[in-house]
Parts: C-alpha cells; sequence; structure tokens
C-alpha cells in the first residue's frame, strides 16, 4: 500500500477503536458501580466479588481493542489479575 492509503488506514482504524473504547466504557462503568454496590450489600470482597469480575472483563476488552497498536505493551494475564486481587485483600 501507498503511504496515503497507510495513513487512511491507520486513522480509521485509530477512530473506530477509540469509539470502541468509548462505547465500552460507557457500559462498564454503570457496571462497575452496581457490582460495587452489590459486594458492598452482600459483604463480598475483591476476589469472591462481583466487582472483580467487571474489572476483569473490562481489563480484557481494553487489551482486545488496544488502542495504541504497536504503540504501547499491553499484557494481561490470569497470574497477574490474581496477585492484583491479592494485593488489595491485604492493604
Amino acid at each position: 500500500m501507498s503511504d496515503r492509503s497507510d495513513t487512511v488506514h491507520d486513522v480509521l482504524t485509530y477512530v473506530l477503536k477509540v469509539w470502541l473504547a468509548g462505547l465500552a466504557a460507557t457500559l462498564f462503568l454503570p457496571l462497575a458501580v452496581g457490582a460495587a454496590a452489590l459486594d458492598l450489600l452482600l459483604g463480598l470482597g475483591p476476589t469472591d466479588g462481583l466487582l472483580g469480575r467487571v474489572l476483569d472483563a473490562s481489563a480484557a476488552v481494553e487489551t482486545g481493542l488496544d488502542v495504541h497498536g504497536h504503540r504501547t505493551r499491553i499484557e494481561l494475564t490470569t497470574d497477574d489479575a490474581i496477585a492484583d486481587r491479592e494485593a488489595l485483600e491485604t492493604a
């Protein structure tokens, strides 16, 4: 492809990914607040609560979208999520 078509492709891909990330954030925000409220009401902690599941799903979507492509490096592993939750429990 030519430089022009590469640029058009890059900008259209970026705009689509940013739009999808915004849509995901719009959906995950009320889910996170609701999940946190339910966790508080039910006395659930960070490892067994709904909020952790919502945050994991949000992180997976963010990783999948990879808005900035090769300019960033985002890695999500189950071990990282577990370590983050364990750190929250001990804090």
